[in-house]
Parts: structure tokens; sequence; C-alpha cells
């Protein structure tokens, strides 16, 4: 079977939009959000057999990577994915290649299971970011908090402030929209949090009835506390959220980045989103 491998042209949306849907199972309004508010032509590499393409890899520009007092403007490979019956003949890989050229600045990417953090160190890739994931029910506890929608300025703000001076990632604010409406359209949304007495911020959708923090940024305090207001906010018993781990805290390994370690790597690197 001939292969034939490009960057993405106008005209590819239903194609690229069924090969998505076909892996990723994602809904229709996630995917058609990504194609309004992040997709251009040329940044995603396809590969086209038999009349269709059968894998892409599309390059996102994510915003800067902040470490050593240092911002360095990164990008991030995300939604890779190859049809089953074209997997094992080397495709991917080429694919994911071609994507890295798009774009300059270090890369990152969120391997989706733990067995791809391998498959991704082949290209270069090294893993950074880490997190903990907690998933809860709420109790009832008397609960002493506040949870305010906020905007994406006002998050982005509130996020740098609360990270300084952890290394990760400062997201691009046009990425920051359109997780926003991401969140919105299930229910979410990004927040201004006080449990406490202390301030967090975090970012929130309802899956399955069930409350998804994408992120809990919270520097101290008990970070079930914050996540418990925000589920009751969105009307859920259940929750889950991710967040930076702590010191001393068992780190679980999250994402992985073409640069350089810092000059003191903590194991506390913060990405956040994985977009999904």
């Amino acid at each position: 079977m001939s292969e034939e491998y490009r960057y993405s042209q106008a005209g590819d949306e239903p194609e690229l939009k069924k090969l998505w849907k076909e892996v990723f199972r994602d809904e229709d309004d996630y995917i058609d959000l990504f194609f309004e508010k992040i997709y251009t032509p040329g940044s995603a590499a396809v590969c086209l057999s038999d009349g269709g393409i059968v894998s892409a890899a599309y390059t996102v520009k994510m915003g800067d990577f902040v470490s050593d007092g240092r911002w360095t403007p990164g990008r991030m490979i995300y939604a890779f994915a190859t049809r089953p019956e074209y997997r094992g003949r080397g495709i991917g890989g080429r694919v994911l290649r071609e994507a890295l050229k798009i774009g300059s600045g270090p890369a990152a990417v969120v391997p989706e299971e733990r067995g791809l953090f391998a498959y991704y160190e082949k290209f270069g890739f090294r893993t950074l970011f880490n997190t903990t994931r907690q998933t809860c029910s709420d109790v009832g506890l008397k609960l002493n908090g506040t949870v305010t929608r906020v905007t994406v300025r006002g998050y982005a703000a509130l996020r740098e402030e609360l990270l300084h001076p952890v290394p990760h990632i400062d997201f691009d604010l046009k990425l920051l929209d359109f997780l926003q409406e991401a969140c919105e359209k299930t229910g979410g949304g990004l927040y201004y949090v006080t449990s406490d007495g202390e301030r967090c911020c975090a970012a929130a959708e309802i899956r399955d009835g069930c409350a998804w923090i994408h992120e809990l940024i919270l520097t101290s305090g008990s970070r079930y506390n914050a996540a418990a207001l925000v589920a009751r906010t969105l009307k859920c018993e259940e929750f889950t959220y991710r967040a930076p781990v702590r010191p001393g805290e068992e780190a679980v390994p999250f994402a992985m980045t073409t640069l350089p370690a810092p000059d003191h790597d903590t194991g506390l690197a913060w990405f956040g989103f994985a977009l999904d």
C-alpha cells in the first residue's frame, strides 16, 4: 500500500474529524470546538493511504515553559492518532516526526497511558511534569469558602501567582479560552476559590454526573475541602481532581517535553491541562 505524508490542508477537516472520533471517541461538540478555536490548516502532520487520512498529529501553540526565571515559548503535540489497522508499520512515528517540524521551540506531550512514556522517549521526549490525582466523594462536611467564576485573563493571572516559583506551563490565552468553553459546555468552567482562607484556582467540567477538576492549584491547606466546594457548586457528589505535587508526596508522571532539564529539577514541575 502506498502512503503519502504531508501537512494538513483546507478541506481535510471532515477526514481529520472522522479519524479523531474513531480513535478517541470524543463528543462531536468537543471536536468541533477544537477545529473552530485552535486548528488551522497546516498545523497537523498527516498520512494518507487507501484514499483517506489514516494518521494525524496536531501541533498546538501552548504558551511558555516557565523555569528558573526563564520563559521559553513552546508547543504541544496533541490528538496523535493512527487507525488501529495501520499501526505497527512505522506510520505513526513518521507522522510524529513531521509534526515536530511544525513551529519552533521545545515541545510537550501528555501520554494517554503509562506504556506510551517509553514510546515518546524514542523521539527525544523526557518526563518532567508530575501530578497527584484523587477521586473522592462529598461526605457532607461543613466547608468554609466560596467558588466564583473567573475570566480567562483572571484565571491566568491567579494561576501564575499561585504557581510561582514552581516550574510550569503558562498557557496561551487562546488555549485557555478553548479550555474554558469546553468546560462550560458540560456545565463547568474556570473558578476562583477560597477555602478556609486560602486562595486557589480550579478548572472543572462535569463528566457522567461527576466533577472532573483538570487542575486544582492550592499552595497549602486541604485540597479535599477546595475540591468539594467546586463539586458542590457543580451539584456533583463525586469528584476527581489533579493537583501539583507537594514536597514529600509521591509524584505520578504526567507530561513529557523536549525542553532541557531545569537547573534544579525537584520533580514538582506542573503542566496542568491535558486537553482531555
